[in-house]
């Protein structure tokens, strides 16, 4: 369905990838990852057609529909509501909408074009429901309800959510337009526990292929099928969840780290034959022979090894039995109240959690 071929992509001096492929069928629920700056964010622009590689090729349906949630996307338009915006995702259901309206309005003027109007109207209705055109406002006011709204937010003007907010309706736009691929690019970052799991069971249940990058590691063990790995500029996949990919990556690692360390250990028993005998004429065609070896020998690359960095936390002085105290805590914005009664009594060495709905204190 979306194939990249051979693909090589630099960044000024920065090569991200070099000759790689890698394949999204038809209900694929596929975990990126790779070290930051190592080229998500770019396979996300190429699938796209946002960016295109310097060598090979991205091939993808003409008509295969594509939602695409990114971090820097928070624009909203200032004269919708929020409810308004999420339906707007549905670019298609939208505008047809839009010309429904349009025609309604020229049936009601007449005219000589009545019946061309007419016509006109059916064909659009009829694509209008093929979409789900009539249930796009329930199922827009589903899935915002699923990321956290609540009923009160559907019909305040969207330019009045803050930074997160906004990115949850983002996110909402484009579950809303039910395409054919989900590229999902840190869908989670903003989303409390219970909308993550909401988040889960949409994924899960959606019958398209998502790729999809995510910090949660229990988000991917539960939702991806296949892992795909960017690293050193190629891409690796390995059929399973998170936790089977580090399990098999772990191996595949030792396994190369085992084959270099055997190859160079070979390489240096022969370079210190070479050396040792190579002055011996008796010895002049094991020399020679043994040397074309070594050259012939395809060399295998150093596994990389991430950098280990050494830190400490400075000592603190010891504190007292109960570190925080609070009692007859009362807390409200305006009208809302958030917290009133509370008695808290944290105690050293405790470690709390704390949980709660957005908006709940």
């Amino acid at each position: 369905m979306i194939s990249l071929s051979r693909v090589t992509r630099q960044h000024g001096h920065r090569v991200l990838f070099v000759d790689t492929s890698f394949q999204l069928d038809p209900g694929d629920k596929v975990g990126l990852v790779g070290a930051n700056g190592s080229g998500k964010t770019t396979l996300f622009r190429m699938i796209v057609g946002e960016e295109s590689p310097d060598e090979g090729s991205v091939d993808r349906p003409k008509r295969l529909s594509v939602g695409y949630f990114r971090q820097d996307a928070d624009d909203v338009d200032a004269d919708r509501t929020v409810l308004e915006e999420a339906m707007a995702g549905d670019a298609e259901v939208s505008a047809l909408a839009a010309e429904l309206q349009t025609l309604e309005a020229r049936m009601e003027e007449g005219g000589d074009d009545f019946d061309a109007v007419l016509e006109r109207y059916g064909e659009v209705q009829a694509r209008f429901g093929d979409l789900g055109g009539w249930d796009l406002e329930a199922r827009a006011a589903s899935v915002l309800v699923g990321l956290g709204f609540v009923d009160r937010q559907l019909q305040q003007p969207a330019r009045s959510l803050s930074g997160g907010w906004r990115m949850r309706l983002q996110l909402a736009r484009v579950l809303i337009q039910a395409p054919e691929v989900l590229l999902l690019d840190e869908p989670t970052n903003h989303l409390d526990l219970e909308s993550i799991l909401w988040l889960e069971t949409f994924l899960k249940d959606f019958s398209g292929s998502v790729l999809m990058t995510c910090h949660d590691r229990d988000v991917m063990d539960r939702v991806v099928r296949r892992i795909a790995e960017i690293d050193c500029g190629t891409i690796r996949s390995y059929t399973g969840n998170y936790a089977f990919y580090e399990k098999m990556r772990a191996e595949d690692a030792a396994r190369r780290e085992a084959e270099y360390d055997k190859q160079q250990a070979m390489l240096a028993k022969e370079l210190r034959f070479i050396e040792r005998f190579k002055a011996q004429p008796r010895k002049a065609s094991q020399v020679q022979s043994r040397a074309k070896m070594v050259d012939r020998i395809e060399r295998i690359e150093p596994p990389p090894r991430l950098q280990e960095r050494k830190f400490q936390f400075r000592k603190i002085h010891r504190s007292g039995d109960d570190v925080i105290v609070a009692k007859g805590l009362r807390k409200a914005y305006g009208d809302h109240v958030v917290l009133d009664g509370l008695d808290l009594v944290v105690r050293r060495g405790e470690r709390w959690a704390v949980m709660g709905e957005n908006g709940a204190g």
